[in-house]
């Protein structure tokens, strides 16, 4: 499915500053994120989806994950990644809801398969989160998903409040080992297979990455 015009891009800049959660918490990354503070990643924005079905009842750390690329890109040290290519990740961190309290579900992919079969390292942010068909964009007041950015600050953090896919919310920032945490404050969260998934990526081979 192409999807094309635009939505909001959920990002940190002056226009979108509203959007930032209430709770403080989400305001600083994780204790163990912050050893990769000051680094200048160069991301560059395409859209994927999700291959499998993630709820955060069943899931468990260490859970391989995947998501396919929906468009071609070249990361900023030349390397061309086409439409097809698989992310490679794994669930990093999974708290279960317990009598109807929230529940969260951080997610981490750190390889690209190429379609000639090899594996590289890279670096992943997700940016947004969109439901798998526009019929469910439809229901949130939306017509279509955002274009994929051509770039990613690499001090953008992202809060993307719930109502998009459902209850759940989304957070993440560039300077985080993670590429993103989804929230649901009313139950147990469940993405869907098919979930569109707008990432920031950069390969890790040694030009990309500078700091």
């Amino acid at each position: 499915m192409r999807l094309a015009t635009t939505l909001k891009y959920w990002s940190l800049g002056a226009a979108t500053a509203s959007l930032i959660c209430a709770g403080a918490a989400w305001a600083q990354p994780p204790a163990a994120t912050q050893q990769t503070a000051m680094k200048s990643w160069n991301l560059v924005g395409v859209n994927a989806q999700l291959q499998q079905k993630l709820d955060a009842q069943t899931a468990h750390r260490g859970e391989i994950i995947k998501a396919r690329l929906d468009g071609s890109v070249k990361t900023a040290d030349g390397m061309r990644l086409d439409r097809g290519t698989e992310l490679w990740g794994k669930v990093d961190r999974v708290q279960a809801s317990s009598n109807g309290g929230p529940s969260t579900l951080s997610l981490m992919f750190t390889k690209a398969q190429l379609k000639d079969g090899r594996t590289v390292p890279v670096k992943v942010t997700i940016i947004g989160a969109y439901p798998a068909d526009e019929a469910r964009l439809a229901v949130s007041g939306n017509q279509t998903m955002p274009p994929a950015p051509r770039h990613v600050n690499s001090k953008e953090r992202i809060d993307q409040e719930a109502g998009m896919i459902g209850h759940v919310s989304l957070h993440s920032a560039v300077q985080s080992q993670e590429s993103a945490t989804f929230r649901d404050d009313r139950g147990n969260l469940k993405l869907a297979p098919g979930t569109f998934l707008q990432v920031g990526i950069a390969s890790l081979s040694g030009t990309s990455r500078q700091g």
